[in-house]
């Protein structure tokens, strides 16, 4: 009987063990970067903007081709309904099958530059679609760094909440202890009661912004959304950065992709209109020749030797007149052109714009932790005078709850302009093309 029991025992301290295991299984632990490299993992628009460059290096391949020469081989058996004739080794011989191969050999020797032009084209096309996939990556990063100190900030005004709740459920007790002895009315007992609701409320409030939070960074990082995330980075921290706005525009115009990838358009358009002014030149090549043809299969190198031919050929082409089709393909890449060197201006103008904005926010949120931090220090204050006055008779109820408000606010602001910091801190990074992409 007592081995049963022992037994069992052991059985529920496994089941138990494994139990908790579980639940501390059920919540992991991530750091910045680690939910950085999932959602570049799992972002759709960058398996899209990698598949597209893929295809655009697969085309610079191409490109490199025209340079080289091109070769086909042809074979063929043929058997007839008729007996074919053949002088052969002096003798006539005649089949009813025949065998021949054939190999051509062509190399451009002149394209009017049209290959040339093609691998610019090309080359600047494959840079333009990597800018365009990091990019996608920097954006990506962007949004999982918004989505990751919303965690944090909506955790932060969690426990503001929760100690709001707590300050005023303890008030209340001492509130209706100081009615029973006949300090305060019944009325403001209820005062306060109405406060503690209004905390609950609040509470709840926060608790569902929190799981709201989480569930929208596991979205921006293309996981299932009811796993359990928790950032290692427990709260929110202000350090001031100093920049230049010329030194910020100079690299901004270095390493923003946009920017970079607006040029390489440019590029793409110079190139363009040089494989379209090949058209007017002429087209040199040379090419080469072998084949062999013989009613019976060969049996040795003799049978090769006597019955193949072979020919090189220098050749020259010209179009004279193609109803004005070059001209006007051309024009339209002369067109292309000047749109590509407007959407580069624009480009850079842009560039100057959000480096311009993305500055006066930080100042705007520098400013605002600094008028926070005052704030915090005076609402603390004002409260704890207004619970002091409230105590000896001094002051009312509704002007402590009034300070308890003020207070409450006065913490969630500050948090509020610490997270709006940090993400224009990285949203400047983003606008100077500095935002790193970790895998």
């Amino acid at each position: 009987m007592n081995r049963k029991i022992a037994l069992f025992a052991v059985i529920i301290v496994f089941i138990f063990s494994g139990s908790v295991k579980s639940s501390a299984q059920s919540e992991e632990k991530v750091s910045l970067e680690d939910c950085i490299r999932i959602a570049l993992k799992n972002n759709t628009d960058i398996v899209a903007a990698k598949s597209n460059a893929k295809i655009y290096k697969s085309s610079l391949i191409s490109a490199w081709g025209n340079f080289l020469p091109s070769i086909s081989a042809t074979g063929q058996w043929r058997t007839r309904s008729e007996e074919l004739i053949m002088f052969r080794y002096k003798d006539f011989v005649q089949s009813k099958d025949s065998y021949y191969y054939d190999v051509n050999a062509s190399l451009p020797l002149f394209t009017g530059f049209s290959n040339i032009g093609t691998l610019k084209k090309s080359k600047a096309e494959a840079r333009m679609f990597d800018h365009y996939l990091t990019g996608t990556e920097q954006e990506v990063v962007l949004q999982v760094k918004s989505k990751y100190y919303n965690v944090i900030k909506t955790k932060e005004l969690l426990k503001v909440a929760e100690e709001t709740l707590k300050a005023s459920e303890e008030e209340l007790t001492r509130i209706e202890t100081m009615q029973r002895i006949g300090s305060v009315s019944r009325a403001e007992v209820f005062q306060q009661k109405v406060r503690v609701g209004e905390n609950k409320l609040a509470l709840i409030e926060a608790q569902n912004a929190l799981a709201n939070a989480k569930t929208e960074l596991n979205f921006t990082l293309g996981i299932d959304v009811k796993r359990k995330l928790v950032p290692e980075q427990e709260s929110l921290e202000f350090q001031k950065v100093e920049y230049d706005f010329d030194e910020l525009v100079e690299g901004a115009l270095k390493n923003r992709v946009d920017y970079l990838a607006a040029k390489d358009n440019v590029e793409s358009a110079r190139a363009d209109i040089i494989i379209n002014r090949s058209s007017y030149m002429p087209r040199v090549s040379l090419n080469a020749n072998y084949n062999w043809f013989d009613i019976r299969f060969p049996d040795s190198k003799k049978d090769l030797d006597e019955f193949d031919s072979y020919s090189v050929s220098l050749n020259l082409s010209y179009s004279l007149f193609d109803g004005f089709s070059r001209e006007s393909n051309l024009n339209r890449a002369k067109a292309s052109m000047v749109s590509s060197q407007a959407e580069l201006e624009q480009a850079k103008r842009q560039v100057i714009m959000d480096v311009t904005i993305a500055l006066q926010d930080l100042n705007m949120a520098e400013q605002n932790i600094k008028v926070t931090d005052e704030n915090l220090v005076a609402s603390e204050e004002d409260y704890r005078l207004a619970r002091e006055r409230y105590s000896i008779g001094a002051g009312t109820l509704l002007e402590q709850i009034t300070a308890g408000i003020s207070l409450a606010r006065s913490k969630a602001n500050r948090i509020q302009a610490l997270y709006d910091y940090k993400y224009t801190l990285n949203a400047l990074e983003l606008a100077v093309g500095k935002l790193r992409v970790v895998y």
